[in-house]
């Protein structure tokens, strides 16, 4: 599978991105410069790290007969600078009624999400311009 993502500017500093049929809206706030009409670029970046976690913990749930219900994760980075970029990533996750024994078990499914594999990596992104 190829992950494929086009971004098509729509005024301001937007941008909609179409993912599969998807329609998502990026923006920047209104105090750097953007009009807030959906999130940031890192923000989703953080999103998709949050949103993968939670997919593996319901998977897990459901292999291991748990309900997936009242499942929520948070997920944070930090922005830092010299380059700016994200550092730091965080993700909490809970489970109701996971037991103390499928623990480990847990989380070692979980970290094998896509997104945090992705991050935890050094991947070479290409660049190409065209007119």
């Amino acid at each position: 599978m190829v992950a494929r993502v086009k971004a098509r500017y729509r005024e301001g500093i937007s941008f909609e991105l179409e993912i599969r049929g998807h329609r998502v809206v990026t923006d920047l706030p209104v105090d750097k410069g953007g009009n807030d009409a959906g999130p940031t670029p890192p923000e989703l970046l953080v999103a998709a790290l949050a949103s993968c976690t939670g997919v593996f913990a319901a998977l897990f749930a459901r292999r291991n007969g748990l309900s997936p219900e009242g499942i929520e994760v948070e997920a944070r980075a930090d922005t830092v600078e010299g380059p700016a970029r994200l550092e730091n990533f965080r993700v909490r996750v809970r489970i109701p009624g996971l037991p103390a024994e499928l623990e480990g078990k847990a989380r070692a499914f979980i970290e094998a999400c896509l997104v945090g594999q992705t991050l935890r990596r050094e991947n070479p992104i290409v660049v190409e311009l065209t007119r």
